[in-house]
């Protein structure tokens, strides 16, 4: 009967999950990172014959693709490219359903990963506690938030699990471990992990280093080695031919950003050894961030020589190396937290503390789903949404002060080309009929509220933003007004 009501718990967390993928994937329009946007679907832009300046421009807005560079991959922005011409050929030609459909497939594809991770580990890591830890990782806010990604670390980190999980199964299972079809599939995942995401060579050499010191089986090894390093020929291949010569945009990565010559990832700030230490535990749900930072510190310490330790220290240790930092960089750790979680609570022998800790752990993670699931994370997708669907081509339409246009100086052509053009205001608002007015400046908001404007969309609600005076100085509530309609 338990096993039953224990299936039963189980069934109702995969729903919960997929339900909160789905929710994600609908919500979270916009991009988390500029490289998620400006990286990816600025290039698939370029494809389109929308962005004409994405690839060998000389402004150095898109460095990383100028023909001396050439150091980001192809793989992405082609993969989207041939999902939006199918997408036209059905006669979708709305830069919003394109994006919305492919976080939904993205979404899918990361939730099904998901449940091949539980299933992997769940016995491993899960000794106690069993409904708290499958409860957890079923909800986790992280894997919706990054699986409805059209980021590189997405796609990347969802094959690198499939793939691990693969290599996991095959390397503790004697009368697996030679099986050819399922060896080549798991090195060729893991290869091609890396073409989405180069950074991932970080959290793959120490698989390798350690399947080479604790499980030594050289006909593992060679088809392990052969298979990966065809799936990353395939990237340089792909990349080659939209180059018109050979190119390896691995080495290209690694001299443009991490070499004394060049080091442009320096440009971007450098931040301390201990950055990570720090913002892991601000920026990825506090509560459940602290747990899961003691908890790994404590299961590194325990388990000095196991594969995972081996993963998430040396990605740790290499990216705390690095000068510039962003959290983004060490989602593949991230991505074991609820595992990690489990075990740190599994620890703890007194009950009081063990239910106080449970209780705090679920309301962090719900805050930040709620955070994550229902609000854009970047704001101006969201209006550029609005006037797509709700302007007229032939109204005019301004903004005050910043350009909505325009991200850090950069211009987001995959939405903009579908959207009518936008203008700076000048003059008094009383002299013009029927204008569209758009800013994120609280003071702007004030005076247009006395006017005759009326308020037809915000980023946020106001009830929301109105809580801090600092999220209104940090302009990040666009507002769409329609000013002197008769």
């Amino acid at each position: 009967m338990s096993s039953i009501i224990q299936d039963r718990f189980l069934y109702v967390c995969i729903f919960i999950s997929l339900l909160l993928h789905l929710v994600s994937a609908y919500f979270t329009v916009g991009f988390y990172s500029d490289d998620e946007h400006f990286q990816i679907l600025e290039i698939t832009a370029y494809l389109l014959g929308i962005n004409e300046m994405a690839v060998g421009d000389k402004t150095g807005f898109y460095w990383e693709w100028e023909d001396h560079v050439r150091m980001r991959p192809w793989i992405q922005p082609l993969l989207y490219f041939g999902f939006i011409n199918f997408f036209q050929y059905l006669g979708l030609n709305d830069p919003f359903t394109w994006t919305l459909i492919i976080r939904i497939l993205s979404s899918l594809f990361g939730f099904f990963s998901i449940i091949f991770f539980y299933f992997t580990f769940k016995d491993y890591f899960f000794k106690k506690n069993y409904k708290f830890n499958t409860f957890i990782i079923f909800t986790f806010w992280f894997y919706p938030f990054l699986h409805s990604r059209t980021s590189s670390e997405n796609i990347g980190i969802t094959l690198f699990i499939f793939s691990f999980c693969l290599i996991y199964k095959l390397i503790n299972s004697e009368k697996n471990i030679l099986n050819l079809k399922k060896l080549i599939s798991a090195s060729y995942l893991f290869g091609i992990s890396m073409v989405f995401k180069f950074t991932l060579v970080f959290t793959t050499i120490p698989v390798f280093l350690w399947i080479t010191i604790f499980r030594f089986n050289s006909y593992f090894l060679i088809i392990f080695c052969t298979t990966i390093l065809l799936a990353l020929g395939t990237g340089i291949i792909i990349d080659s031919l939209f180059w018109g010569e050979l190119t390896n945009t691995y080495y290209q990565f690694y001299k443009y950003n991490l070499t004394a010559e060049f080091g442009n990832l320096n440009n971007f700030g450098i931040e301390p050894w201990y950055y990570y230490f720090i913002e892991i535990i601000k920026q990825l749900a506090p509560v459940l961030s602290v747990v899961f930072l003691i908890g790994i510190i404590i299961y590194w310490i325990k388990n000095p020589l196991n594969i995972f330790s081996w993963i998430t220290f040396s990605t740790m240790i290499i990216f705390s190396l690095i000068g510039h930092k962003e959290i983004r960089y060490i989602f593949p750790i991230y991505i074991f937290a609820p595992f990690v979680v489990g075990y740190a609570l599994d620890l703890i022998k007194n009950k009081s503390i063990l239910n106080i800790l449970k209780t705090l752990v679920i309301i962090s993670n719900i805050i930040f789903l709620l955070l994550t699931l229902f609000f854009p994370p970047n704001s101006k997708i969201g209006v550029y949404e609005f006037i797509y669907k709700n302007i007229d081509p032939k109204d005019e339409i301004y903004y005050l002060n910043e350009n909505p246009y325009q991200i850090n100086n950069m211009t987001p052509y995959f939405y903009t080309n579908y959207l009518p053009k936008i203008s700076k205001f000048e003059g008094n608002i009383n002299d013009k009929d029927n204008i569209w007015l758009i800013t994120n400046n609280f003071k702007d908001i004030i005076n247009l509220q006395k006017s005759s404007c009326s308020i037809l969309y915000t980023s946020y609600p106001q009830s929301i933003t109105n809580l801090n005076k600092n999220w209104k100085r940090l302009k990040i509530n666009w507002f769409i007004f329609k000013c002197g309609e008769n």
